[in-house]
């Protein structure tokens, strides 16, 4: 497979140079203080807003959907010859890409209601989303590069480029959803909401420096 039918394939499906992490969270975050242990697939999360559940509507059907991709396992190149990289790129991972792609999506349309709703739904279901985006994009940013293509460094710069350009959507959908989190719950007087601003500001800062300048 050419350098430029793998970046066709992968931005049709999405819609490093090597992995580097991204910028760490946890000091913002103050998850510790929160104590409820409350998590979505392993991520903590601030404490949930008075009167709101995880497990009944608006977001029970959101939450598993969002929780479902987060957890959906990144598919790894083999170590073989390029033409086993490039089945690979046919096969695995083009389909990783359309169900996981799939099953945000279904998340999106379950959340939205939410996000038009009460200003305590709505920036739960925002950042749920942001997250269901953002960990996708870091998912496709974080596959390593085909140890076939190691001794090349043209090919090896097209896959990561490829990566790169899969990716770039999802940040910006992340992005969208992690700002309408932040400025819903500016907005809103309820205090149960400070931690989820505080949240989604965070994770806003971590997102900005993905995005090409």
């Amino acid at each position: 497979m050419s350098a430029a039918a793998l970046a066709l394939l992968l931005t049709a499906c999405g819609g490093r140079p090597p992995p580097t992490a991204p910028p760490p969270l946890d000091e913002e975050l103050g998850e510790e203080a929160d104590g409820d242990g409350l998590r979505i697939a392993g991520i903590a999360l601030p404490r949930l807003p008075l009167e709101v559940s995880a497990t009944e509507p608006p977001l029970a059907d959101g939450w598993a959907r969002a929780e479902a991709a987060l957890t959906m396992p990144t598919p790894r190149p083999p170590e073989g010859e390029a033409w086993e990289v490039e089945g690979w790129a046919d096969g695995e991972l083009g389909d990783w890409m359309r169900r996981r792609a799939e099953v945000v999506g279904a998340a999106q349309r379950a959340l939205e209601p939410a996000r038009e709703g009460r200003p305590e739904h709505s920036v739960v279901a925002s950042l749920l989303l942001g997250l269901a985006y953002s960990r996708f994009a870091l998912d496709l940013r974080g596959i390593e590069t085909p140890l076939a293509f190691s001794n090349d460094p043209e090919r090896a710069q097209a896959f990561r480029a490829a990566m790169e350009q899969a990716a770039r959507p999802l940040w910006l959908r992340a992005l969208d959803a992690f700002g309408s989190c932040a400025a819903v719950a500016a907005e809103a007087p309820a205090h149960s909401l400070a931690r989820w601003r505080e949240r989604c500001d965070a994770e806003l800062r971590a997102v900005e420096p993905m995005l090409p300048e």
